[in-house]
């Protein structure tokens, strides 16, 4: 079973520049420090929701998992993250993602990595940095 994994603060920053909304049970608070949800019950929540503290910049970040914004980038952006271990006669290799735009088919793949994870995380990377520039 695959551990799941947060991504970092300025993951987390850039998404909620490209409109990520989506409630979470993790979140960064003003230090920047990753902290469960508050209270004793598991609730889902989104986390974006500026602070009433004085200052720019005062916000909290909602921390998703990588599955969940694999999942998000495919519903709302329309982009598609698929993750592909290379194999050789029956040795199996590193992990590498394929980012695919559905919209027109563009198609990139990440370096490789040794493990599902960082494959996963390059493509969420390679796909913040591709709708930033749009």
């Amino acid at each position: 079973m695959l551990k799941q994994v947060v991504i970092d603060k300025v993951l987390a920053r850039q998404l909620w520049r490209l409109g990520f909304k989506e409630p979470t049970l993790c979140y960064y608070d003003l230090e920047g420090k990753l902290q469960n949800a508050e209270g004793e019950e598991l609730t889902l929540k989104d986390h974006n929701a500026p602070k009433q503290t004085p200052g720019r910049g005062a916000r909290c970040y909602s921390a998703p998992t990588l599955s969940a914004v694999q999942d998000w980038l495919r519903r709302k952006k329309r982009l598609e993250l698929l993750i592909y271990r290379d194999t050789f006669f029956q040795n199996t290799g590193d992990y590498y993602c394929r980012l695919i735009r559905l919209s027109d088919g563009l198609s990139r793949d990440t370096h490789t990595r040794k493990s599902y994870n960082q494959a996963l995380a390059d493509g969420i990377k390679q796909a913040i940095a591709l709708l930033s520039k749009a």
